[in-house]
């Protein structure tokens, strides 16, 4: 009975580590496909060169960041890496 136990503890290990998927996050691309380089002043800057692009890593940053740009800027999307 044991041998058992540990073995199936070793399948439900296995299983939680293997399940997870691990994002390298994602970019944000306004609607002139600039990517989110930070914030200038409290505000989005986008910049055509994507090496300066900021990666996001969860929805709430998306989500903050869409608040702090100005009502007519808000046309954003992810784009997952």
């Amino acid at each position: 009975m044991g041998t058992r136990k540990s073995t199936l503890a070793k399948v439900v290990t296995n299983k939680s580590t293997t399940s997870k998927t691990v994002h390298k996050g994602f970019l944000v691309l306004n609607k002139n496909a600039q990517v989110w380089c930070g914030l200038q002043r409290g505000k989005p800057v986008f910049s055509d060169n994507w090496d300066d692009a900021k990666p996001l890593y969860n929805d709430q940053q998306f989500f903050n960041l869409r608040m702090a740009a100005d009502y007519q800027d808000r046309d954003f999307e992810q784009v997952w890496l």
